[in-house]
């Protein structure tokens, strides 16, 4: 499958986001990619958290969930959302959701941040994600494609190896992680995360990122594609773009002959 990781620089402008995806998606399609993956936040990224309470929408009315749905739908693709940001029914809280639409349009897989971004990196990296992003009602969650079967995820999930473990041992061979990394610790931690992430799995790792500044806040970028041994095989840098490259489930089954790590690792273990 020809799969594509589209790096974005969302603002605060909702209309003009949608307006970077759309064109960014109908290009990748032309590129050839089956599958496109955006970064995290797609729809919507402020430096104000609390902000997302005036300006998200109610998940059935948002203009970029219905975007991604035509454009699945008209250029016969799959498109995998990334995460985009929805207000709850009580409107206390936002949803930091991720969706695997069909070539038809419709949603598959649905998947819910699990674990939220609650650091204490100092200053302006200190960050309470749990006060506005309301609790996952979706646990792990696979979509299988057919040969291909995705294991969700979002941003600071990347920091759980079980969870990914347990994706690879449900069925997944490619792992989805969209994010809307840290400037203070994405030049430390992105790519040795990720690639930590594919090898322990033996799963090619898509992971399509927010880049750039935008009103005093900047992400990381470096968004990534990498083989189930690890090997970076597209990357972008600091600016919107998209990468493209072919994921091949037969190479995950080698891989995993060789390094037969999911089956000799215990379940747990005590000291």
């Amino acid at each position: 499958m020809r799969v594509a990781a589209i790096q974005l620089c969302s603002t605060t402008d909702i209309l003009e986001n949608n307006s970077a995806i759309e064109t960014k998606v109908r290009q990748a399609a032309k590129e050839g990619a089956q599958l496109v993956s955006l970064p995290e936040a797609a729809n919507v990224l402020h430096p104000d958290q609390y902000q997302y309470l005036e300006l998200c929408s109610a998940e059935a009315e948002d203009t970029t969930l219905a975007l991604c749905k035509d454009l699945a739908s008209e250029l016969g693709i799959w498109v995998h959302t990334g995460s985009l940001l929805f207000l709850s029914k009580k409107g206390d809280k936002i949803h930091n959701r991720a969706h695997i639409l069909a070539p038809n349009g419709q949603a598959v897989a649905v998947y819910d941040k699990i674990h939220r971004f609650d650091v204490a990196l100092g200053g302006a990296g200190d960050f309470l994600e749990s006060n506005v992003v309301a609790a996952s009602t979706t646990g792990p969650v696979v979509a299988n494609l057919g040969e291909v079967c995705l294991g969700m995820s979002i941003c600071y999930d990347l920091r759980f190896p079980k969870l990914f473990q347990s994706l690879a041992q449900a069925g997944a061979n490619v792992l989805l992680i969209p994010a809307s990394f840290s400037t203070i610790t994405g030049p430390l931690h992105w790519e040795a995360l990720l690639t930590a992430r594919a090898i322990e799995t033996g799963c090619f790792v898509i992971a399509a990122a927010q880049c750039g500044e935008r009103d005093g806040m900047a992400t990381h970028g470096h968004s990534m594609i990498i083989s189930p041994m690890g090997e970076v095989l597209a990357q972008l840098q600091d600016a919107p773009g998209t990468i493209l490259s072919d994921v091949d489930p037969d190479l995950v089954t080698q891989t995993r002959k060789r390094l037969p790590c999911l089956q000799q690792g215990m379940p747990d273990y005590t000291v």
